[in-house]
């Protein structure tokens, strides 16, 4: 028990130094912005831990815990998540690219695996998507859920109700594609 209070003390140290520099390998946050290591403008590269909530503008690792939020914090930084993220909420106002699980799951653009019951991508996704409700601008890839809905479509939608709008066919039930 001791060398584990010494280990969370030595990392409560390291946050507090790091938090002086861009950038931390450790987040342990509370509720952001106040209960957390190191602010929300420092960007995590390493483990970052919500529990229950969490916000830094950018994360490159592994983002774990309940609910995930990246937003831009300057004019010179932008929202960008480059991670394993599994929360129950991911909300990346700004870029994404790993594998991202959850039951809500949004971000501006998307690149990966996202897999969750409701999966947003307020512009451009690539990649694959896993979900009951898949929606986006434009996508790019694999769409797997009960209902896609996206304007724009370079891929394949398999579902219930499969939308793309801007196509010579809108509506297409069960297996929808435009290349």
């Amino acid at each position: 028990m001791k060398k584990l209070l010494v280990v969370f003390a030595a990392l409560l140290m390291t946050a507090g130094v790091a938090s002086a520099f861009d950038t931390t390998a450790f987040q342990l946050s509370i509720w952001a912005p106040k209960m957390q290591l190191v602010p929300p403008e420092i960007a995590i590269s390493g483990l970052k831990l919500n529990l229950p909530y969490g916000s830094n503008g950018q994360v490159n690792g592994m983002d774990f815990g309940f609910v995930s939020i990246s937003n831009e914090q300057t004019a010179e930084l932008s929202a960008q998540v480059t991670a394993l993220q599994i929360n129950l909420w991911n909300s990346t106002n700004g870029n994404f690219g790993g594998i991202q699980a959850g039951l809500v799951n949004i971000a501006d653009n998307s690149d990966g695996v996202v897999i969750g019951l409701v999966n947003i991508a307020h512009d451009h996704a690539n990649g694959v998507r896993v979900g009951l409700v898949n929606t986006s601008f434009e996508y790019h890839g694999l769409e797997v859920g009960l209902v896609n809905y996206t304007e724009f479509l370079q891929g394949v939608q398999i579902g219930l109700v499969n939308i793309t709008t801007k196509s010579t066919v809108p509506f297409f039930p069960i297996v929808n594609m435009c290349f």
